[in-house]
């Protein structure tokens, strides 16, 4: 027989409990999401010099770390009501071409810093445009596209955009997704030039 003491109990209840919370998680969003999507193996590269012990993690989201899906955000905030269709009929209007990633900086502020790229293109502004029309919510009336690279700890952001200051890349978008209120992504096909 195995005897717990009380401070052992609570260890086992809160790990359980955690556990519980993680398996059977609600993913729903207050919010949706349209995105482009690249292909970018140069984020690799990037990643490699960037220390383990300057990336931020959260154990109960897994959104943070290394970015490990390089995208561009056409807008984030829409509300439950915008349908796929009101999405694919926003981006059929758009042919997407190359996207220029230059000056890379930070968000910064706690508990982390955004190290991220600058990101131009065509259709990128003009789709936000677009997508604004629909009922959404946002604390950025001004867009600025950008395209996150990691999330570090705070104050070791400067390091990174110092190493990186001199480099730029060129990347077409493949696809969309729309992430929904209700935790689905939809794939959504793009014309490119």
């Amino acid at each position: 027989m195995v005897i717990l003491h009380q401070k052992q109990r609570q260890n086992i209840y809160t790990i359980t409990m955690t556990l519980s919370n993680l398996i059977f998680e609600d993913h729903k969003h207050d919010y949706g999401c349209v995105m482009l999507y690249f292909d970018f193996p140069e984020i690799k590269t990037i990643h490699n010099i960037i220390k383990p012990n300057d990336i931020y993690e959260d154990p109960y989201d897994d959104s943070y770390g290394l970015e490990t899906e390089p995208h561009v955000s056409l807008l984030f905030g829409l509300h439950n009501e915008v349908t796929t269709d009101n999405v694919k009929n926003v981006l059929k209007k758009f042919t997407f071409g190359p996207c220029r990633l230059t000056n890379v900086s930070t968000f910064d502020g706690p508990p982390y810093d955004v190290l991220k790229y600058d990101i131009d293109g065509d259709g990128l502004h003009e789709a936000n445009a677009e997508l604004r029309k629909f009922p959404h919510t946002t604390n950025f009336p001004e867009y600025h596209p950008h395209l996150t690279i990691a999330y570090l700890k705070t104050g070791k952001g400067k390091k990174y955009t110092d190493a990186l200051k001199n480099s730029s890349f060129t990347l077409l978008p493949k696809f969309a997704v729309y992430s929904k209120t209700n935790g689905t992504k939809e794939k959504l096909s793009i014309t490119t030039k």
